[in-house]
């Protein structure tokens, strides 16, 4: 009992010498700084990407999570045209890039095969086959980024095209056109030919200006400006600002593109190495709807800002990155 009243006596005794000297109680600590994550060990990781707006968009994203989560990356972006990034996966000269599903019908066939317009099928397929390559595809964007063909609003009022079947007629009946595109896609049974196919027509080649690097927003300038008289463009359904540019997508009512998600695709022996990155990218590309990367891709395309400033912030606004 002596002790237990000592020790309230002191007690007493202490917090009246507070009170009276004007003590306060010690301030509380500053929250410690959000840590940068510890580097794994492993292989850094080689990032490549296509060399339009939306590959380094999502190429950046992938590099930004990828860090975030402590794997050491090498950035790649704009690398090259889809036959130099693919080339460069299988050589093992780059780690990783963003691909889409349609296009494997070109890596491992069939090719033209209507099982490529059903998002399900054609993504198993190519995530099966393509891993006897020692490729592995991860989780793909619910986004679509096909072709089409679209005109200038004006020229689609004047001649009354605002369809496949309409463009087709305008064609056959002699009208003036002079296409900007992807010469390889010109070129491919699945891409201008499968569109000459189902609707009934044929371009000749004095009606075509083919590119080699697949830049989408290149094509959309050319026809605004009337570039080489230029007056109908190959576009994606993804592409940023095709409604500020007076762009008309013409409609395809026979479904003739492919369906191309755009996909996260790596090297296997990376995800080997750190089999945590299915989990890390998929969320993020999950959250990647058609209207989701058109708007990104206008940000890059029409607005000017950098690919990566604008793929660090849809990730810290959408809680994927602090």
């Amino acid at each position: 009992m002596r002790v237990k009243s000592w020790t309230s006596a002191a007690a007493l005794a202490l917090a009246t010498a507070l009170v009276v000297s004007g003590c306060a109680a010690p301030a509380e600590k500053p929250a410690p700084e959000p840590q940068t994550p510890a580097t794994k060990e492993g292989p850094e990781v080689k990032v490549a990407s296509l060399l339009d707006s939306e590959g380094v968009i999502l190429g950046s994203m992938v590099i930004k999570m990828l860090e975030a989560n402590g794997i050491k990356t090498v950035d790649k972006t704009k690398f090259g045209t889809p036959d130099v990034v693919r080339k460069a996966l299988l050589a093992g000269d780059v780690d990783a890039t963003i691909d889409y599903t349609g296009s494997g019908q070109y890596y491992t066939g069939p090719e033209g095969d209507p099982l490529w317009k059903d998002p399900v099928k054609g993504y198993e397929t190519i995530k099966e086959k393509d891993a006897a390559n020692g490729i592995a595809w991860l989780t793909p964007a619910p986004a679509n980024n096909s072709e089409y063909l679209a005109v200038t609003k004006e020229f689609s009022e004047k001649n009354k095209v605002t369809t496949m079947e309409e463009f087709a007629a305008y064609v056959n009946g002699g009208g003036s056109v002079k296409l900007v595109g992807d010469q390889s896609w010109m070129d491919n049974e699945a891409g201008l030919k499968a569109y000459e196919k189902a609707y009934g027509f044929t371009l000749k080649n004095d009606q075509k200006i083919g590119l080699a690097n697949g830049v989408t927003a290149q094509f959309i300038e050319a026809v605004v400006n009337g570039t080489d008289g230029a007056n109908v463009a190959e576009v994606y359904a993804t592409d940023g600002g095709l409604a500020d540019a007076g762009l008309v997508v013409l409609t395809d009512s026979k479904n003739v593109p492919p369906v191309y998600n755009p996909t996260p695709v790596f090297r296997a022996e990376i995800i080997e190495a750190y089999p945590e990155i299915e989990g890390i990218l998929a969320p993020v590309f999950e959250s990647l709807t058609m209207e989701v990367l058109q708007e990104l891709n206008k940000r890059v395309a029409l607005g000017g800002e950098a690919g990566p400033a604008v793929a660090e912030e849809y990730l810290k606004q959408n809680g994927f990155l602090k």
